[in-house]
């Protein structure tokens, strides 16, 4: 089943691989024209590309979006705290019970007064965007830079791939009800990615968490979509 990320995904290997911009948009409508008849998996690739120079792209290569862009912005406010301290309460994810990275720090602040649960996807991007900046795409390498920047690391190179991450940074002295490591997650499929050459989308999860009083950090690794080099 296809999902907004997925169509992301898509979206951002055309604007990579598409050298020129009359081809790119063409690329971009095709795709997109497919799902016309989803608005609100549409309204959510708009949201989610929100402030990004791919969503002026997308709007660019299919102008009928631009009527769903002011259904959002006519639907959506963001709720600021009060500073009487009436109003909504909000309510804690992630309570710390210690001293936590910063990165756990904006990460939980973002989410509970702008972001709400969006913080998992971008968080996710953001880790998945820089493994690949980085151009990680051996093991080895994603392993040492893991230990330095997140925790210890142990690979098992089975179907599917598993990542246990011990001491895990983005979730140390933190605790949730669910698992809260996406950039950990991100930066995983972005290496695994850049080593299967971005011939695939890799989706990875979180099965386990210290933060929810798991042992250890669980990451599986699936790959989503095979990207055929026809489609270009």
């Amino acid at each position: 089943m296809t999902n907004a990320m997925k169509i992301i995904e898509m979206l951002r290997i055309i604007d990579n691989r598409a050298k020129f911009m009359g081809i790119k948009l063409t690329m971009m409508k095709n795709l997109l024209e497919k799902y016309k008849d989803d608005k609100e998996l549409l309204k959510e690739v708009l949201k989610l590309t929100e402030g990004t120079r791919l969503h002026e792209l997308i709007l660019e290569a299919y102008p009928p979006l631009e009527e769903l862009k002011k259904e959002i912005k006519e639907g959506y406010s963001i709720k600021m705290p009060s500073e009487s301290g009436g109003g909504e309460e909000k309510k804690e994810f992630c309570i710390f019970e210690g001293p936590v990275s910063l990165i756990a720090y904006i990460k939980e602040y973002l989410r509970k007064y702008y972001l709400g649960n969006n913080i998992k996807r971008i968080f996710y991007d953001i880790g998945k965007d820089y493994a690949i900046r980085l151009g990680i795409n051996t093991y080895d390498d994603m392993i040492n830079f893991m230990k330095r920047d997140f925790g210890e690391v142990t690979i098992e190179k089975s179907e599917p791939l598993t990542v246990i991450v011990k001491d895990n940074k983005e979730c140390k002295n933190c605790k949730a009800s669910e698992p809260i490591c996406y950039l950990t997650a991100g930066f995983i499929a972005g290496c695994l990615e850049n080593m299967a050459n971005r011939a695939y989308i890799v989706e990875v999860t979180e099965e386990k968490c210290q933060a929810v009083g798991d042992p250890y950090c669980t990451f599986i690794a699936k790959k989503s979509i095979r990207l055929d080099w026809f489609f270009f």
